[in-house]
């Protein structure tokens, strides 16, 4: 009997290996010297075995406490990245792994600026991208897809404040053709950006403001609203007369989705 083939890795598999052999130097953190509160925020246990069970068996409860936690405004670099690898495999999973997305990679962005090499960075930046990439595939953004339920915009700004550079990650949005990417742009920008004011609307971007910049001045550039503009003419064009739902899914009640399509066509168009 012939063996079968392996199944080829999907973009974000090989990212997620990507990341593991970018930072497979780093160690555990000596017992004691996690960056985090066991007096009252983290579980005294789950923070020692934070630093000696293997890597690959820490689970999303070990990592949302971590992140939960309270923590130094600087975060200790050798300690991030020995455990950004499983970090981010399982964000790739659909882990929950804090309380609000935004905050799920905020610690890799409190490292000192050049804490990252060139290695590390590009390892995390083909991450990034390849979550988006397949993120972007998959709408609506249901509580069990890879972005969890939250909008496009939401997902950008966690991995702003990770510090990862959002242009290639904006480039490869704009350069899709699938209906489902314009539709995740769609309800990004109906729920999560003021118009009448080009500004970004989730709290967590209050302070975020090379986010902000970078958002805004995408947003307002004419060859994204030009580019926008085709793919939503395009989508209302040959797309189905009613909904683009999936059979079962419900629709906003109060803005259903060709008031949220209108609405940012007149505004990508204007």
């Amino acid at each position: 009997m012939k063996k079968q083939p392996t199944p080829a890795a999907t973009p974000l598999e090989a990212a997620t290996q990507a990341v593991y052999q970018a930072f497979a130097k780093y160690s555990a953190p000596a017992v004691g010297t996690l960056d985090v509160c066991t007096a009252c925020c983290m579980d005294a246990d789950l923070a020692l075995q934070m630093s000696h069970l293997p890597l690959r068996q820490l689970t999303q409860r070990h990592f949302y406490e971590y992140n939960d936690s309270a923590k130094s405004q600087v975060q200790p670099a050798d300690e991030i990245k020995y455990l950004a690898p499983r970090l981010l495999e399982l964000l790739a999973e659909g882990a929950r792994l804090h309380h609000s997305t935004e905050l799920y990679l905020d610690r890799l962005g409190r490292c000192e600026p050049g804490s990252f090499s060139a290695t590390e960075q590009s390892a995390l930046q083909g991450f990034a991208l390849a979550y988006f990439a397949q993120g972007l595939e998959q709408w609506p953004a249901a509580s069990d897809s890879l972005f969890q339920g939250d909008n496009a915009f939401t997902i950008l700004l966690m991995w702003a404040r990770a510090r990862v550079p959002l242009e290639p990650l904006l480039q490869h949005w704009l350069d899709c053709e699938s209906d489902a990417s314009t539709l995740n742009f769609v309800d990004a920008c109906y729920w999560d950006y003021v118009w009448y004011s080009n500004q970004m609307g989730n709290a967590f971007a209050t302070d975020e403001v090379e986010y902000q910049r970078t958002m805004e001045e995408w947003l307002s550039k004419p060859v994204t609203r030009a580019r926008w503009t085709e793919k939503l003419m395009r989508l209302v064009d040959t797309g189905p007369t009613s909904s683009w739902l999936p059979a079962g899914a419900v629709d906003h009640q109060r803005y259903p989705l060709p008031e949220r399509i209108s609405a940012v066509f007149d505004a990508m168009a204007a």
